[in-house]
């Protein structure tokens, strides 16, 4: 199957950096193949990033993580299903969406929806290629800086920001303990709303924890 190489570039991890936004959160820093000085930020949680950064360096564990495990399983063990791409298509209320693309025996095509971090990190372990939609490519690419760091997203999380997004009011947080705080926070990193988790995170500070 062929991408639309109208709508979507081809793309590769140039790096992986640490962000300021929270304690583990990093930066999967996304460059063009054909214009390595095009690049977009993508917030990633902590193992997230290990995966990823282990996948580019070949350092990875003995027993199979998640997306390796997801990976051989296609390549490997399901006969007549081929995994072909990845592709990140969208980008809604702070969360970026990405689609695994799977041929069926049939000669077929289905897509499993996933997170950048877990296609990204699938994508380099089968060695696939990792495709993303153009117009979202050059709309975040229009704010990075000068040096490939999280300002990027940051400015650009900001100009799509809807107050749906928002869990819970900054204002009701100080009625909560610092166990519901740090259970929040936690669900925050999970939804991978990284701004969210950060103000959180002052807010504990605050309370000297």
């Amino acid at each position: 199957m062929r991408i639309n190489d109208i709508e979507y570039i081809e793309v590769e991890v140039l790096d992986i950096r640490a962000t300021e936004h929270a304690s583990e959160a990093f930066s999967m820093i996304l460059t063009d193949r054909n214009n390595a000085t095009h690049y977009v930020p993508i917030i990633i949680g902590l193992n997230e990033a290990r995966a990823i950064l282990g996948e580019k360096h070949g350092r990875m564990p003995q027993r199979p993580l998640t997306h390796t495990l997801f990976a051989d399983l296609l390549t490997d063990h399901i006969p007549d299903y081929n995994l072909e791409f990845v592709s990140i298509d969208e980008f809604h209320d702070g969360i970026y969406y990405a689609s695994i693309v799977i041929e069926s025996p049939t000669g077929t095509y289905f897509n499993v929806d996933a997170r950048p971090s877990d296609a990204v990190a699938i994508a380099l372990h089968a060695r696939v290629p990792v495709f993303f939609r153009k117009s979202l490519f050059e709309e975040l690419m229009n704010f990075a800086k000068k040096s490939p760091d999280d300002s990027a997203y940051s400015n650009f999380q900001k100009s799509h920001k809807t107050t749906d997004s928002e869990p819970i009011a900054a204002s009701e947080w100080d009625t909560m303990s610092l166990s519901e705080l740090h259970d929040l926070l936690e669900n925050a990193i999970e939804e991978e709303n990284y701004e969210m988790a950060a103000k959180i995170q002052e807010e504990i500070d605050k309370r000297g924890v």
